[in-house]
């Protein structure tokens, strides 16, 4: 992609993937890369439905961040995922807002997927340029399972082929791409059961929705004003139109080199997220006394913790680059109520190490504080909290009644001291 300009919307607002409640809350603009495609099992049966997605944000003027989104649908079910990273606090919801990693253009964006079954299980492995993850088939599929890069028919096919497209992030919101944008469609390649890798042919998607459509070939994504060149290999800024991106629509038989594989490099990613709408709202501080999040004192928000973003995208959300050592996690209360903290600690190019959800109550006049090791993950309550005050005003209550005991016992002595000087 050599350049790009991009509104995103939801019919006249802008979509929370594309919101960063930065220090300064501004709305930014983004979209999606995407491969996607279908896993079947050795009967032929389309069981899985996935996406390998890159997403970028303008977060500056002229400077786009990136993220990742991996996810898979069980044919069966199309409205909560099998599978989906990065993980957030919505169980239908599996895109945190994770724009970490700086793009600079022109970039080439490179999409790797594969099945394999290595110790007995199947294996669905997806990579692109900023994250890499593996996940294991559920034996429900009735695997032995194969990407379906191309499925003998005529067209129209009743189902998405395998596809790339550069989109809006979802079928509900809209891609309006400017002028100056263009790019190269980069070559494809899949690979065989004997390991040979082969080139295949890639046509143009030519709309939006089969609405729009003199075919039934659509992704079902939403993007306009791009125009896609199969003979120059080119997608370019073309207002009005309606191409969405390309198919694969055949596989040469001549065996081909080896394709360019992404190797991201290694992050980690510290992540909390709240749900909109609950009573808190959450701040980090590090060691050195620096906040990313809510700052109850100005009532904005901020991010002076290096490598940390402040993110809305569903849910209030911290993010911080590669941790290191223990931070304090503030809850301030907008109202009394219940809470919901989500914690995860994922490898962009390994299984998330740990997640956990936080369920608790808050209260109008309460701030609830925890410290968190980021080595070990550990959780740990600390002063300033309902718990804590409930255990000091205990202690209080426990130190009068024991001084009252005392008291009490020293005046029964005394006055048995005194029955018996009577009785003498």
């Amino acid at each position: 992609m050599d350049e790009v300009s991009v509104q995103s919307r939801r019919g006249a607002r802008v979509i929370q993937d594309c919101s960063r409640l930065g220090a300064n809350q501004s709305e930014v603009e983004c979209f999606s890369i995407q491969q996607n495609f279908w896993i079947s099992n050795w009967r032929g049966d389309l069981v899985f439905w996935a996406q390998n997605v890159i997403e970028l944000a303008e977060l500056e003027p002229g400077m786009f961040f990136g993220t990742y989104a991996f996810v898979v649908w069980n044919s069966a079910d199309a409205v909560r995922p099998s599978f989906c990273d990065p993980s957030s606090l919505s169980e239908n919801f599996c895109r945190a807002p994770i724009f970490t990693d700086q793009v600079r253009l022109p970039q080439s964006f490179a999409f790797y997927a594969s099945i394999s079954n290595a110790d007995g299980n199947y294996t669905l492995q997806v990579s692109n340029n900023i994250a890499s993850r593996s996940w294991i088939i559920p034996a429900s599929a009735g695997c032995p399972c194969f990407i379906e890069a191309l499925r003998q028919g005529s067209l129209p096919w009743g189902y998405f082929p395998f596809e790339l497209v550069v989109v809006g992030l979802d079928s509900s919101a809209t891609g309006f791409f400017g002028n100056g944008t263009n790019g190269n469609i980069a070559p494809g390649f899949v690979q065989d059961t004997n390991g040979e890798w082969h080139r295949v042919v890639l046509e143009t998607l030519h709309c939006l929705v089969p609405l729009n459509c003199s075919t039934t070939t659509s992704t079902g994504e939403s993007s306009r004003n791009l125009k896609w060149d199969n003979e120059t290999g080119r997608f370019y800024w073309s207002d009005g139109s309606y191409d969405e991106g390309v198919y694969v629509s055949a596989i040469f038989p001549q065996p081909a080199g080896h394709p360019l594989m992404p190797h991201p490099a290694v992050e980690t990613y510290l992540y909390f997220g709240m749900g909109l709408g609950d009573m808190a709202m959450p701040s980090i501080v590090d060691e050195q006394g620096r906040a990313t999040g809510y700052d109850a004192s100005s009532g904005g928000f901020v991010e002076d913790i290096p490598g940390s973003f402040l993110t809305l995208s569903g849910e209030v959300g911290v993010v911080i680059l590669d941790p290191n050592g223990s931070y304090r996690l503030v809850l301030t209360p907008r109202a009394s109520g219940q809470f919901q903290l989500f914690m995860s600690k994922s490898f962009n190019v390994n299984r998330t190490k740990y997640s956990k959800v936080l369920d608790g109550t808050i209260s109008a006049w309460e701030t609830k504080q925890f410290m968190l090791n980021s080595n070990t993950m550990k959780l740990t309550s600390v002063g300033g909290d309902w718990s804590t005050l409930f255990v000091m005003v205990g202690s209080v209550f426990a130190w009068v009644v024991l001084v009252g005991a005392i008291l009490l016992w020293r005046r029964k002595r005394h006055q048995s001291s005194r029955d018996r000087v009577d009785e003498l």
